[in-house]
């Protein structure tokens, strides 16, 4: 089952530590949320409130992040926003626990044994975090166990057997729009120390170098041997610099952050035929390759397609569902968990 990557509800990679500042009151805020009979314990509900913080600190670059409260996100001032995406949260979450249940999904040992994973490795690093702020392991095991409930949902919608499956040539089209997959090797040009470039007559020969290759390749000599033939000359012959090893990259054709003339000569070269290029650091020897269907790049990354696909349309289909569940919040957890009353500490 493909984890549905954009469904995770704990914090990122950030590694932010959230110290959360609660309230004494009489009110019990033991729960956040309520549906058919099922409350949402507090540190299930803090969590959501956490995750509603972390997106929307996402959305804010490194300026505006000193000063969250002062920011507007999406047309709308910070605190509210996170509030909002708060509850679309919990809303999320009682509809993944209805879906899972009404399809008749299950978790099979494999998955539980992903989720004990996830839980270990995660709370062994933020366990103060999360103990500080009122979660639970059992309320943090809740949170990770829904994440691979819904990605079951999303797999039982939207995966290959499911109730509206995404055609596989859909997927392939969305790879070829946006990705180029290609095999190649790098001639350095740049000098020794990365001082400047390489006399010409030595970038001369690069580039002749290069030239045979391609005729040797088109002539139907495999790239990545020649590749591994060029790196053993360079263990002798320094007077060049090689970066070898697989020759295969697949880059998106969007903010690939490779150079202008990089990008223009592989956009416009025939799939399948080598060439060779000079870009600022490089003398380029360069194959695109046509993906197709059968295509390994293609078959690894299908599912990370579909999720990026039809994330964004299952994260707003599942807060709708959630909406019409008639689910019942706790006031008083509510204000006293509220997203402002967060206070935020980077790790050192």
């Amino acid at each position: 089952m493909p984890q549905y990557r954009k469904a995770a509800k704990t914090i990122g990679a950030a590694a932010l530590t959230l110290l959360l500042a609660l309230t004494a009151g009489c009110s019990d805020t033991s729960w956040g949320a309520e549906w058919d009979g099922q409350r949402m314990p507090a540190g299930v509900y803090i969590n959501e409130v956490l995750t509603a913080y972390s997106t929307g600190l996402g959305k804010l670059d490194d300026t505006e992040q000193t000063n969250v409260w002062k920011n507007t996100i999406e047309g709308q001032d910070a605190a509210s926003w996170m509030r909002a995406q708060a509850q679309d949260n919990v809303y999320s979450y009682f509809a993944t626990e209805k879906k899972f249940e009404e399809m008749g999904l299950t978790l099979d040992e494999l998955t539980q044994a992903q989720i004990e994973y996830a839980v270990e490795a995660q709370w062994a690093y933020y366990q103060a975090t999360y103990e500080e702020n009122g979660i639970s392991r059992d309320s943090f095991r809740k949170a990770i166990e829904n994440t691979y409930k819904r990605s079951s949902v999303f797999d039982a919608i939207y995966g290959k057997e499911g109730s509206e499956p995404v055609p596989q040539e859909d997927l392939l089209a969305k790879f070829n729009q946006e990705y180029i997959n290609m095999d190649r090797i790098y001639f350095s040009i740049v000098g020794e120390g990365g001082d400047g470039s390489l006399p010409q007559e030595e970038i001369d020969k690069l580039t002749e170098k290069a030239k045979g290759y391609q005729e040797r390749i088109e002539k139907g000599e495999s790239i990545q041997e020649i590749a591994e033939e060029y790196q053993k000359e360079q263990q002798t012959d320094d007077s060049a610099v090689a970066s070898t090893g697989s020759t295969s990259l697949t880059i998106p054709r969007e903010d690939s952050g490779y150079s202008q003339t990089f990008m223009e000569n592989i956009s416009s070269a025939a799939p399948g035929k080598p060439i060779v290029f000079e870009d600022d650091a490089n003398i380029c020897l360069v194959i695109v390759n046509e993906v197709t269907a059968e295509s390994p790049i293609f078959l690894q990354n299908e599912d990370y397609l579909l999720s990026d696909m039809k994330s964004e349309e299952f994260e707003q289909r599942l807060a709708q569902w959630g909406r019409e569940l008639n689910i019942v919040f706790n006031d008083a957890a509510v204000s006293r968990y509220d997203v402002k009353k967060l206070k935020i500490t980077k790790n050192q």
